[in-house]
């Protein structure tokens, strides 16, 4: 007699519960249940895709953009206990027990697609030669011809995809039954305001008034961040050094001829890491 012998009597189970962060019920006779199923899930797996970036690219505006996004989530929570909005569907708690106004699906949505428009107007001024780089500083070959245009309708492309994913998102929710209306389009107003509002404290005043308070103290987080040295420790692309490898732990000149992979003499390696670090401010 094994274990999983059904006429085997089975030791008593504390009290469970279903751990609901993943857990979407939808109508399998509907051709767009799966779709709009996979697209309600697809603000959870945004989180992953930070933290990817993070490991891989280590860079601050990254960093910003999950931060931002999880503020965005604690923004979400205190508004549902604060409206105390019910579910459409009172009585049904498969659809969802807790508070539904706004709709948290809808405002991650939002703020995405805020951040993302700002940080498409602000991208010329990312790749623009810094201020008081010298008359020998040149603009990108083409970025004001062919290359411009594609550059253009490249960022057209993908700012008409954010639109069209976060309105997925937000129309998901109404369609499997977790939110009504009213609740989607407050969620997905507030994700905007927040989203804009959080872009431009942390991204758009900072780069064009970088002498300012504001600018300043982005510039001191983005210091102790490279001081640090990330997260990850493989040296993949522009990204160099891991954690523990920054100034912080090893002193200016041996994170630099670290980076350098002690291939070079410390001003080659300071040089290195200045190029790497122009290459990595257009993101």
């Amino acid at each position: 007699m094994t274990s999983l012998d059904p006429n085997k009597a089975l030791s008593p189970l504390p009290p469970l519960k279903s751990f609901s962060l993943t857990h979407i019920l939808y109508d399998p006779t509907h051709p767009l249940s799966i779709p709009l199923t996979l697209l309600s899930l697809s603000p959870i797996f945004l989180f992953v895709s930070y933290f990817t970036l993070l490991i891989f690219n280590r860079n601050i505006t990254i960093f910003f953009l999950a931060a931002g996004q999880l503020a965005n989530e604690v923004l979400s929570w205190i508004l549902k206990r604060l409206l105390k909005g019910d579910r459409p569907y009172i009585g049904y708690g498969e659809v969802g027990t807790g508070y539904g106004m706004p709709s948290s699906h809808s405002q991650a949505a939002g703020f995405l697609l805020a951040w993302g428009m700002g940080y498409t107007i602000t991208l010329a001024k990312r790749t623009r030669p810094p201020t008081g780089a010298g008359a020998g500083a040149r603009a990108e070959p083409g970025a004001n011809g062919l290359l411009g245009i594609v550059r253009s309708v490249r960022n057209g492309i993908y700012l008409f995809g954010l639109l069209v994913w976060s309105l997925g998102v937000s129309y998901s929710r109404y369609h499997l039954h977790y939110h009504s209306p009213i609740q989607i389009i407050a969620g997905y107003l507030a994700g905007l305001s927040f989203g804009a509002t959080y872009f431009f404290i942390t991204e758009y005043y900072p780069l064009h008034h970088p002498t300012s308070l504001v600018g300043q103290l982005r510039s001191g987080v983005e210091s102790l961040w490279e001081g640090i040295g990330g997260v990850g420790g493989w040296e993949i692309g522009d990204a160099r050094g891991g954690w523990g490898e920054g100034w912080v732990f090893l002193g200016h000149e041996e994170s630099a001829s670290g980076a350098a992979g002690g291939k070079s003499s410390l001003p080659e390696a300071a040089a290195t890491s200045a190029d790497h670090k122009g290459k990595r401010k257009a993101l």
